[in-house]
């Protein structure tokens, strides 16, 4: 049951990518200059945003963008950071993080969800959008860090048939504040029988 939930590319994005990267530059991913190196990810004048502080404005950017102006293709060069950041990735699955389906309706895409299957193709895990939001939470960044916990309480659940027992977990988000999202999927995770789960996130408030 698990493939079907397997994240993958359809034909269509294949050939959006490729035509984008025929015609426009590679530009850096925090101030967009164009850079020469095609494999380059960021200029060497943004090159202490490596670490991805979401504290920082033109990290913030890069997510705001992402998220909510429709951005699906910076995710390609954010996975590239993760990966760069983790190295090896010692995991049987990557899990993304869930959107609520009216959120997903709105956005459109699951951010996490694009950054898994991106990573995916980098360390040659498979990726899966195997868990479910089972009731609309707040926006977490609305609310206190001491509130956060409650909010997501209880909001998490795995799709039918989706199967994690014995496997080492990685779950994919773009951001991490107090880790109360990725404790309760964690939490999901580990009372499903999951060995093991970690956490890998582009950006840490």
């Amino acid at each position: 049951m698990n493939e079907a939930y397997l994240l993958k590319k359809s034909r269509g994005q294949i050939a959006i990518e490729v035509v984008h990267d025929s015609i426009f530059p590679n530009k850096c991913l925090f101030c967009c200059r164009v850079m020469d190196d095609l494999r380059e990810i960021f200029c060497g004048g943004c090159a202490d945003y490596a670490a991805c502080d979401y504290n920082d404005e033109a990290v913030r950017h890069v997510i705001f963008r992402f998220k909510y102006e429709g951005k699906r293709m910076l995710a390609r060069r954010m996975a590239e950071m993760i990966f760069r950041s983790l190295g090896e990735i010692d995991a049987d699955c990557l899990v993304c993080v869930p959107l609520h389906e009216k959120r997903m309706k709105e956005r459109g895409y699951n951010q996490a969800g694009l950054l898994a299957l991106e990573l995916s193709g980098l360390c040659g895990v498979p990726a899966y959008d195997g868990m479910t939001r089972v009731r609309e939470t707040a926006r977490q960044f609305d609310l206190k860090p001491e509130e956060r916990a409650a909010n997501v309480a209880g909001a998490f659940g795995l799709k039918e048939g989706f199967c994690v027992a014995a496997k080492d977990v990685l779950l994919v988000d773009d951001v991490l504040t107090t880790g109360a999202t990725a404790a309760e999927c964690g939490r999901v995770l580990t009372e499903a029988g999951a060995k093991s789960v970690k956490l890998a996130a582009f950006a840490r408030a």
